[in-house]
């Protein structure tokens, strides 16, 4: 077996989880505070006193370093942000005061807030809803060239239709990237995303933080990171990269269609991305790395580090899903904690391994349930390296299944065996905190 080429990769994954995706938004210079209030009207000076009524009209008349405080109540209607701050002044921001409800029921248009080509912009703690029979729409959908765009306290839900999504943030500049993009403390719930993603990445997006939000209860993939879709963009190289994905909580992602292969997590053909700390269970998928579209590579993903418990086919897999898709090179899989996955008995196991080479998995727990199922992996995979993990089921390490490289084998000793991998691993119970559904 080669060598996996990790030596470089491992000084890259160290600098990177330190600086290289931090979001600093730029400090207000000369800013004014305006209002928006359901007893307001579009032709009042936008003051406490006299407030404005829409946040369209806010959108519309906030210059760089301006803020739009929204009052209380529910505003029916659809908001496009054309136009944003300066690094210079600061960005524009709509912030929500109190309960606001934005509701796009029976307004036509696709999204309920647009930001297209716009950068240096904040939009902080709205619940969004009632974005009805739409075919290809979203709460909040981020288009084109756009830099410094802060995404928090948002509640979503009810997106209602087909790709119906959530949150989609879509680079389709072929030469100038999205960056500087936070999406933080957001929850995103009861969309209809199949075939689509509930809160996704896709295309020209270079630098983001996806931090602790919710995803949950959808009908196709919940967090999603994307390259290689024609699209979105045709040039291969511009995928979404450079990004953490951190202390997400995601649960209930099931796929509406086919046989059921959503993932919780799913970076399909991006690179340089950080997937850690993050809470996933009961989807069909916990976390994936994988590449769809032919000639595409998801590289130097690291998964680390994360919980991933009860969900129906397997904990993680990590490769291209057939011959004439993608594949998954140079990645690493540490630390993570696989906890009774494959709870349909597919004997895809906690781990499953795919179309992929010279990828590292060390350091994590797979701890199989009742069907005592480990390990997948098929007969294409080539040159990936296994080592220092701890391997358990209650069934007993004699007891314990594997596959590697298409060949089945029963017990422990017998895949290191055959398989030449885990040399220093062990078979012991783990010593895990408990976990606990979302």
């Amino acid at each position: 077996m080669n060598t996996p080429r990790t030596s470089a990769f491992h000084r890259w994954a160290q600098v990177f989880s330190l600086c290289s995706v931090f979001v600093a938004l730029a400090p207000a210079g000369e800013a004014a505070t305006y209002h928006v209030s359901t007893k307001g009207a579009d032709t009042a000076g936008g003051s406490k006193a006299e407030p404005w009524r829409t946040i369209q009209h806010a959108a519309d008349s906030l210059q760089p370093g301006d803020t739009a405080l929204i009052a209380a109540g529910t505003y029916l209607e659809k908001v496009t942000i054309s136009k944003g701050g300066t690094a210079e002044h600061g960005p524009i921001a709509l912030q929500a005061e109190g309960a606001v409800i934005v509701s796009g029921k029976g307004i036509k248009g696709q999204n309920i807030f647009h930001i297209k080509d716009a950068s240096h912009v904040r939009l902080i703690g709205f619940e969004i809803r009632d974005n009805l029979k739409v075919d290809d729409g979203s709460g909040i959908r981020v288009e084109g060239a756009c830099s410094q765009i802060e995404i928090k306290n948002c509640r979503i839900h009810e997106i209602r239709g087909k790709d119906a999504m959530g949150i989609t943030v879509y680079g389709t500049n072929p030469t100038t990237a999205i960056s500087q993009l936070l999406i933080q403390g957001c929850e995103v719930y009861g969309c209809d995303p199949a075939e689509s993603e509930a809160l996704t990445l896709n295309g020209n997006i270079d630098g983001f933080q996806i931090l602790n939000n919710v995803v949950r209860d959808v009908n196709n993939i919940g967090i999603c990171m994307i390259g290689g879709e024609d699209w979105i963009n045709s040039d291969r190289t511009k995928v979404t990269r450079n990004g953490l994905c951190k202390g997400n909580k995601v649960s209930r992602i099931r796929a509406s269609y086919g046989d059921g292969y959503a993932a919780g997590i799913y970076v399909d053909g991006g690179s340089d991305i950080i997937v850690e700390e993050n809470d996933i269970t009961e989807c069909n998928l916990g976390i994936e790395v994988g590449a769809e579209n032919k000639g595409t590579i998801a590289r130097r993903i690291v998964v680390r580090n994360n919980r991933v418990w009860k969900n129906q086919k397997t904990g993680i897999v990590f490769g291209g899903y057939e011959g004439k898709a993608g594949r998954v090179e140079d990645c690493l899989i540490e630390g993570n904690v696989c906890y009774h996955n494959d709870t349909h008995d597919d004997r895809n196991g906690e781990l499953w391994i795919q179309w992929a080479s010279h990828n590292v998995v060390k350091g994590n727990v797979f701890w199989a349930g009742e069907e005592a199922m480990l390990l997948q992996c098929i007969a294409e995979a080539r040159d990936n390296t296994l080592n220092g993990n701890i391997w358990y089921t209650e069934a007993g390490a004699d007891e314990a299944n594997f596959t590697w490289l298409g060949r089945e084998l029963t017990g422990f000793e017998a895949y290191r065996r055959f398989s030449k991998q885990d040399s220093s691993s062990k078979f012991q119970k783990p010593k895990v905190k408990s976990l606990s559904s979302n």
